[in-house]
């Protein structure tokens, strides 16, 4: 227990700021107790000056770390509440609404060529039901398909007429926050711009502090400009990446090779960049200042030469966009500059407590961001690590002792160095990692150690000293670009093949966070003194939970079903869980786009949470893009055993394409007749009512069906709870036939076909099932259409 305590009072400010983070969570869980809490830390303070004067040291620390707790739970609901005020925007627009906003452009439009996003600093709004503007504040993220007009720069005032609403969040667990990750942004509205019309520039003078505060924005700008017209788009998005921290023009190829490759990290400026530009220019400042006698004779070089790097380091954040890790890493250096000036340099510990309870205080909801917790566990992992490197590079061998030994014992010793500090930044962020994106690089070590050479050692560099070529002399700056460019021409070819390797990546079920607690706990413990025999295995055991997670191996052998309709906007994918374990997705696909499919980033992550890593059956009621774009994905990652489709084929080349896929991965593909059971687990059976395209039935075969749509097979899943039946899209004249023909039809779910379109859903057709419930899987979009409100 001394022990303890003796830990607590040497990182006291990593204790405080675990304190704070402890106030922010416990402020996410209850977040509706503000006077409470304001009542405990004033009751608080008494006993801890109390304790504080009697010298009762131990006492007075717990007080004091509740203490702390507290303010972190205020600061929080401070923070939080901002956007409740009467002004701000957010209170204002309670849905979709048509609008015209006035607002300064608030940074660089980006563009991922389809749509262009900007974001606007909100000074007016009108309302379409009002008549005159009322003022507002706050943060406005817009989008307007095709590029942003060039005439319209960071810090331009414009009156915009938009559509507004708040963000949505798609309604499953393990579904992607993105209303919380705007929120950490400081943006709680969003909006769609119709046309670039609907924008027009307000003319006033601007003051100079105004120009000077949206001056590198600009130069971002400029800089992206310069960039697209030297390289191809591919190089052109790794570049704009690397230089200006801009990953908008990152097509889905680059990400994903550089996702499976483990080195997606570089692609976000981060403490690895600032690391190289800061010694680059500590190097070139302290040799300037040792030319100097006068300097060398009545000041320190080295202060000198850190405290020059400030200025140029500060700039540089503001060109990469001040983003989460750039701060951490602006900070950690501002804090060693100025450590090692007063000579007061600390644990590494503390100054990474120091840049981490900085961040918070600016705003508690960088706490939730993957950024901030993958930046600062990395960083965690390579402090623990760091002792056990330095101790194993300062050992002597026999090879020594030999010019040609020493030259390569040092290469040997420094690659192997490297590999183990990628390593221990992957033990640091893998249990993140994984509960984030599901994912870990197998070959990321391996990768960093050939492209971040590549990367930030070569093309970084030479792309840095483009810019202030590109504003002296144009032609020389974009030479130097691309001969910064041929490191990223070889790290793309590097990471394409990594990636096309098998098993480059693994995939996981997510993890509870008791698990990713237990992780860390027992890393810390491995590497703490304590005995490792007994550490050591329980951290391989935690680790074997990551791939056998226990709540899905106690799934296996549940006795019920299971029926889940899940959300996935405009589009339609229900799964269904039988006694046993088996599963069987019906449908998978919704509204897309280049950069967004509903199979990678809606369903699956909800299959994820569940511990499902595998299907057993998939069945696509119809070819349409809103029942079947996403299941591609979901048949590379979940490998069901069959693929139940109508029998149509040639409806488009996506789904030819995905029909071959099935075939290439080996999945069976059936056809369904009418009756025909799919699926049966004791009483619980998944069966095929009607396949109207392929039933044998001379008064339903193809020449009579107009659609797709109507093509759908009819499926019914019953057991001794419930039954529920799924019609797909057919319209009120296949309902029609079918209340006619079949008497098998009654159900106490309904998924309402067509998204509750006027077209189906007659009463002869819903009086037939009777349902108790119905089911409209439809967006928020289109409200008159579907549900139809008729």
């Amino acid at each position: 227990m001394t022990r303890f305590w003796v830990h607590i009072h040497h990182y006291l400010l990593l204790s405080l700021v675990l304190a704070f983070i402890s106030g922010i969570l416990l402020h996410h869980v209850f977040p509706h107790t503000p006077q409470t809490i304001i009542i405990f830390s004033a009751l608080l303070l008494f006993p801890a000056l109390w304790f504080h004067k009697k010298q009762e040291t131990k006492i007075t620390t717990v007080f004091l770390l509740l203490v702390v707790v507290s303010l972190g739970y205020l600061h929080t609901a401070n923070f939080t509440a901002k956007h409740l005020q009467k002004t701000h925007i957010y209170s204002r627009i309670v849905q979709e609404e048509d609008t015209v906003l006035t607002g300064t452009l608030q940074s660089m439009p980006l563009f991922d060529g389809q749509k262009s996003s900007i974001i606007i600093k909100s000074h007016e709004l009108r309302l379409r039901s009002e008549d005159d503007f009322s003022p507002v504040h706050g943060l406005v993220q817009l989008h307007l398909k095709g590029p942003w007009p060039e005439s319209w720069l960071p810090g331009s005032e414009l009156i915009i007429r938009a559509k507004l609403s708040r963000p949505y969040r798609y309604g499953n667990p393990g579904s992607f926050d993105y209303p919380a990750f705007l929120a950490a942004k400081n943006i709680r509205i969003i909006g769609r711009i119709v046309s670039p019309a609907h924008i027009y520039e307000l003319t006033q003078k601007q003051s100079w502090t105004h120009r000077l505060r949206y001056l590198p924005e600009r130069i971002r700008l400029s800089l992206k400009d310069h960039i697209n017209n030297s390289f191809p788009s591919e190089q052109a998005g790794i570049y704009r990446a690397l230089l200006i921290g801009d990953r908008s023009g990152l097509n889905k190829k680059v990400l994903e090779a550089f996702k499976s490759s483990g080195v997606m990290h570089i692609l976000a400026i981060s403490g690895i960049h600032l690391s190289l530009v800061a010694s680059a220019l500590f190097l070139l400042f302290y040799w300037l200042a040792r030319r100097s006698e006068y300097l060398m004779l009545h000041f320190s070089c080295k202060k000198l030469a850190l405290l020059s790097t400030i200025p140029p380091l500060c700039a540089y954040a503001l060109l990469a966009g001040t983003q989460t890790p750039v701060l951490r890493s602006l900070i950690m250096v501002l804090i060693f500059v100025l450590a090692f000036c007063v000579h007061r340099q600390r644990s590494p510990f503390t100054t990474l407590s120091f840049a981490a309870l900085l961040i918070l205080l600016i705003n508690p909801l960088n706490l939730f961001t993957v950024s901030f917790q993958l930046s600062f566990a990395a960083v965690a992992g390579l402090i623990i690590i760091l002792p056990y490197l330095t101790s194993w590079l300062q050992q002597e061998t026999t090879l020594d002792k030999q010019i040609l030994g020493r030259i390569f014992s040092k290469t040997c010793r420094w690659l192997t160095v490297a590999l183990m500090v990628s390593m221990a930044a992957t033990l640091g962020t893998a249990p993140l990692l994984i509960h984030s994106f599901n994912r870990l690089s197998i070959v990321g070590p391996i990768t960093n150690l050939i492209v971040e050479p590549l990367l930030c050692l070569w093309s970084l560099p030479i792309g840095l000293l483009s810019i202030p070529c590109l504003l002296i002399d144009p032609n020389y700056g974009e030479w130097l670009l691309h001969i910064g460019g041929m490191g990223i021409t070889a790290a793309m070819s590097i990471t394409d093949y990594l990636a096309g390797l098998t098993y480059s990546t693994l995939w996981f079920a997510t993890p509870p966070l008791v698990l990713i607690l237990l992780y860390y706990l027992t890393l810390v413990l491995t590497f703490s003194k304590i005995s490792r025999k007994l550490t050591a295995p329980l951290f391989i055991l935690i680790c074997s939970l990551f791939f056998f997670l226990p709540q899905f191996l106690f799934k296996q052998h549940s006795a019920g079903s299971e029926l889940v309709f899940i959300d996935v906007g405009q589009g339609s994918s229900t799964l269904i869980r039988f006694p046993g374990g088996r599963t069987a997705l019906i449908d998978g696909g919704a509204s897309s786009s280049a950069k967004f499919n509903a199979g990678e980033s809606i369903i699956a992550p909800y299959l994820w949470y569940r511990g499902i890593t595998h299907l057993d059956t998939i069945v696509i009621t119809h070819p349409d893009a809103d029942h079947s774009n996403g299941i591609p994905f979901l048949m590379r990652l979940f490998k069901p055993d069959i693929l139940w489709i109508n029998g149509e084929s040639g409806h488009t080349q996506e789904y030819e394409d995905l029909l071959d896929l099935a075939g290439e991965l080996n999945i069976k593909i059936k056809t369904p007749k009418d009756n025909e059971l799919l699926v049966k687990e004791g009483d619980a059976v998944l069966q095929n009512i009607k396949n109207p395209f392929f039933s044998g039935d001379e008064s339903s075969t193809e020449k009579t069906i107009h659609s797709s749509n109507e093509k759908s097979l009819i499926l019914r899943f019953s057991d001794q709870a419930l039954s529920c039946l799924f019609p797909g899209d057919i319209s009120s004249r296949v309902e029609k036939a079918l209340v006619e023909h079949n008497s098998s039809l009654q159900s106490s779910i309904l998924l309402s076909p067509h998204h509750g379109s006027k077209t189906s859903n007659s009463s002869a057709f819903l009086n037939s099932i009777n349902p108790q419930q119905i089911i409209v899987s439809a967006g928020r979009f289109r409200p008159m259409l579907f549900p139809s409100p008729e």
